[in-house]
């Protein structure tokens, strides 16, 4: 199976790459899909990027913490972005039915199961995304106050330790 993705390579990133693009709304979708330079078209080129080393990783001996590692780029945009959980991670599932395409019958529950797994890490790379985009709208959220609260002269001064505090316990 690995010796077949790395011969279709080209033609699985092509399809994945439209497919994923193709989860942003039309005139995104349009504009993204134009260049995938990362200077010209940043989130075309990442996207681009990525996918490219995962398919890259799975012909190798790989990890799910290295899967991770590799849909992180991906996966922080679509984080921030306004998609929710299950969309954010959706175009790894497109790429079972790309493969059908090229994967032999006999390989295809192994196929499949692959894709399942980069689905996992990138689930759990879009959780931890999301949580640091949560810490860091709380600890603004308390710099703010707590300068609103120094202004009326009602509390001291804090150090980034003390704003801190709560993400290390």
């Amino acid at each position: 199976m690995k010796k077949t993705i790395e011969k279709n390579r080209d033609q699985l990133l092509d399809s994945w790459f439209h497919a994923t693009i193709n989860t942003y709304p039309a005139e995104s979708a349009r504009i993204l899909g134009k260049k995938s330079d990362r200077f010209d078209n940043p989130i075309g080129g990442i996207t681009r990027e990525t996918l490219e080393e995962v398919l890259n990783l799975i012909t190798e001996n790989f990890s799910r913490e290295s899967l991770e590692k590799a849909l992180d780029p991906v996966i922080r945009i679509r984080a921030v972005q306004a998609f929710d959980p299950a969309n954010a991670v959706s175009f790894v599932f497109a790429l079972k039915e790309i493969g059908e395409s090229v994967i032999e019958k006999a390989d295809m529950i192994k196929f499949y199961r692959l894709v399942d797994e980069i689905a996992l890490a990138a689930f759990n790379r879009y959780m931890k995304c999301r949580e640091d985009v949560f810490l860091l709208k709380a600890t603004e959220s308390k710099r703010r106050i707590h300068r609103a609260f120094e202004r009326a002269g009602l509390v001291a001064e804090l150090s980034e330790e003390d704003l801190l505090g709560s993400k290390q316990s």
